[in-house]
């Protein structure tokens, strides 16, 4: 077997890395560029490790060392769609608009509906994703809140 990869497969590693980091120096950026610096002390922290492992990443792709396997196929993305779908409409309009745990919620609520494999049409499974979505969204209410201050988005709900 040869060692040299296709120029498509590093392309395939190399621009996904390339993305991360842009993504990355871009929420370091606005972390950083702040009037009160206190409350962003857990964002800067991890947008410089999202920072730092993205970079890492990129050079792993420009070098040839990423283990991948064959690569995003049709079926995988199509599999993956309604998840990227959720989180885009989370991220750019539903945190902002109706605050950052309502839309949590809503964004968590959905996913594990879209993919968890127990029948829809049984009230006992719809229970028993409302109890997780609400156990998960205690859990991250508690954290950012109590243990680490974190300042979020505040909308017409919470």
């Amino acid at each position: 077997m040869s060692d040299q990869r296709p120029a498509a497969s590093g392309l395939q590693q190399i621009v996904p890395a390339g993305l991360v980091v842009a993504l990355a120096l871009w929420v370091t950026w606005v972390s950083f560029a702040v009037d009160d610096p206190e409350p962003y002390l857990f964002p800067r922290l991890v947008s410089l490790v999202l920072l730092a492992l993205s970079v890492a990443l990129l050079v792993r792709a420009l070098t040839g060392k990423t283990l991948t396997g064959a690569g995003l196929d049709g079926r995988t993305l199509k599999n993956v769609a309604p998840a990227i779908a959720v989180t885009l409409l989370y991220v750019f309009v539903l945190a902002d608009l109706v605050g950052f745990y309502a839309a949590s919620t809503a964004a968590f609520f959905t996913l594990v509906t879209l993919y968890d494999p127990a029948p829809h049409d049984e009230i006992e499974t719809w229970l028993k994703r409302l109890a997780v979505t609400v156990g998960f969204m205690a859990v991250i209410a508690v954290l950012f809140t109590l243990v680490l201050k974190v300042q979020v988005p505040r909308g017409v709900l919470f």
